[in-house]
C-alpha cells in the first residue's frame, strides 16, 4: 500500500470527522479499563468484586447486542452513536465522581456498567457498519488499519498513564478523562453530512428485522461457525487476563508494570498493521484463527514469568493477532454482507463473540482458588490453543476467500 493509499480515507470530509471522534473516544477508553479495574481492587480486592463489576458491563451488551443490530440497521448509524456516546460519558462522569468522593462502592460500579454495556451494545454494531457507507471500497482496508492504527497509538500511553495515575494519585481522575472524550466524541459525529438512507427492505418491526437478519446470518455458512469459535477465545481472555491478570499484578508487577504490558499489546497492534498493509488476505477466516492463537501469550508468561520484559513481549505477541483478526474480519464482512445487514451481522457476530465472557469472568475467581492462579493461566492458554485447532479444520472457514476491490479505473 502506497503512502499516499494509507492516507487516502482522510480525503473524505464525513471519514475525516469520524476519525477524529473515535480517536478522541479511544484516547478514554484507553485508561479506563485499567482504572476502573483498581478502583474496585481498592473497594473489595478480590477477583470475584473485580468479575463482577466487570460482568455487570458485558451481561447486557451482550443481551442486548442483538436487538442494538436491528436497530442500528434501522436508524441512522451517525445518530445511534451520538445518542450512546452520550450516555456512556454520563456513566463515566458518574462513576469518576464516586470514585474521587471516595464514596464508590462496588455496587454503584455494578449499576452504572450496566447502563453503560447496554449502551454499547447499541453503538458497537453501528460503529462497524460505518465505514462502508463513509467510504468508497477502494478506500476501506487502509481506512480499518488507520482506525486499529490511531486507536492502538493511543493505547500505547493511555494504560501506562493510567498506571502512573493510579500509583501516585486516585483512578478517578482516568475516568474523567473518559467522561469527557465521549462528549466530545458526540460533537465531532454532529458534524457528520449524511444522506438519509431509506430502509425499504425494513421489516414491519425491530423483532422482523432481527429475524431477517438471523435468517441471512445462516444462509452465509460461516457467521456462526467463527462467532462460536470467538465465543470460547473470549470467554478465556476476558477472564484470564482481563480479571485474573490484574489480580496478579497487585503482587507482582504493580499497576505501572501492568499498564506498561498492554501497553506493548497497543505497540504490537500499531506496528502490525505496517505489515498488513503490504499483505494481501486471501484467507481472512483462517488468519482470524491464528490471530486467536496469539492472544494465548500473555496467559502463558503470567503462568511462567510474570516479570514486565516478559509479560510486555507477550501483549505484544497477542496485539499483533489482534490486528490481524479486526482487519481480517472487516474486510470478509464488507465484502460479503450488504450494506443494509452490515449491523445486523456484526451484533450476531458479537453476541456469540461475548455471550460466555461473563461466565469466563466470574468463573475465573473460583477457578483461580481451587487451583492456584498460575495453573489456571496455563489452563487457559490449554483452551485457546486445542479451540484454534478446531477452528483451522473446518471447511468453513479455511475455504472462505476474498476477491479484494475492483480494480482502479
Amino acid at each position: 500500500m502506497t503512502h499516499s493509499s494509507r492516507w487516502g480515507p482522510l480525503r473524505h470530509t464525513n471519514f475525516r470527522w469520524f476519525f477524529l471522534g473515535e480517536t478522541v473516544n479511544t484516547a478514554g477508553t484507553s485508561m479506563s479499563r485499567l482504572a476502573l479495574a483498581f478502583a474496585v481492587l481498592h473497594i473489595d480486592n478480590s477477583p470475584t468484586a473485580l468479575g463482577l463489576v466487570v460482568a455487570s458491563w458485558t451481561v447486557p451488551m451482550v443481551g442486548f447486542m442483538l436487538i442494538g443490530g436491528a436497530l442500528a440497521d434501522r436508524l441512522p448509524r451517525a445518530l445511534v452513536l451520538r445518542g450512546c456516546n452520550l450516555i456512556e460519558g454520563g456513566v463515566q462522569l458518574s462513576s469518576a465522581l464516586l470514585v474521587l468522593t471516595g464514596t464508590a462502592q462496588i455496587w454503584h460500579l455494578v449499576v452504572l456498567q450496566f447502563i453503560g454495556g447496554t449502551a454499547v451494545a447499541v453503538s458497537y454494531p453501528a460503529f462497524h457498519g460505518m465505514v462502508p457507507i463513509l467510504l468508497p471500497e477502494a478506500d476501506r482496508k487502509a481506512a480499518y488499519l488507520l482506525l486499529g492504527q490511531a486507536q492502538s497509538a493511543l493505547q500505547v500511553l493511555g494504560p501506562t498513564v493510567a498506571g502512573i495515575i493510579v500509583a501516585v494519585s486516585n483512578p478517578g481522575w482516568a475516568l474523567l478523562a473518559d467522561a469527557a472524550t465521549f462528549f466530545v466524541a458526540a460533537v465531532f459525529l454532529t458534524l457528520l453530512r449524511l444522506p438519509v438512507n431509506a430502509r425499504p427492505e425494513a421489516g414491519a418491526s425491530v423483532l422482523a428485522d432481527f429475524r431477517a437478519g438471523w435468517s441471512f446470518a445462516r444462509s452465509l455458512g460461516w457467521v456462526l461457525p467463527v462467532a462460536s469459535l470467538s465465543l470460547v477465545f473470549n470467554a478465556v481472555a476476558s477472564g484470564a487476563i482481563n480479571v485474573l491478570g490484574p489480580v496478579m499484578a497487585t503482587t507482582t508487577v504493580g499497576a505501572n508494570g501492568w499498564g506498561v504490558a498492554q501497553s506493548a499489546e497497543a505497540l504490537g497492534l500499531f506496528g502490525f498493521a505496517f505489515v498488513l498493509a503490504r499483505v494481501t488476505i486471501r484467507r481472512p477466516l483462517l488468519a482470524c484463527q491464528y490471530g486467536f492463537l496469539a492472544t494465548a501469550a500473555p496467559m502463558i508468561a503470567l503462568a511462567f514469568a510474570t516479570q514486565v520484559l516478559p509479560l510486555s513481549a507477550a501483549f505484544m505477541i497477542s496485539g499483533c493477532g489482534l490486528c490481524l483478526i479486526n482487519l481480517a474480519w472487516n474486510l470478509t464482512v464488507q465484502e460479503k454482507v450488504p450494506e443494509a445487514m452490515l449491523s445486523r451481522i456484526m451484533a450476531i457476530d458479537g453476541f456469540f463473540s461475548f455471550v460466555a465472557m461473563p461466565i469466563g469472568q466470574l468463573a475465573v475467581g473460583p477457578v483461580s482458588g481451587w487451583f492456584g492462579p498460575r495453573d489456571a493461566q496455563i489452563g487457559a492458554a490449554v483452551i485457546v490453543a486445542v479451540t484454534f485447532l478446531v477452528g483451522a479444520t473446518r471447511p468453513a472457514i479455511r475455504r472462505l476467500t476474498l476477491h479484494g476491490p475492483p480494480p482502479a479505473s
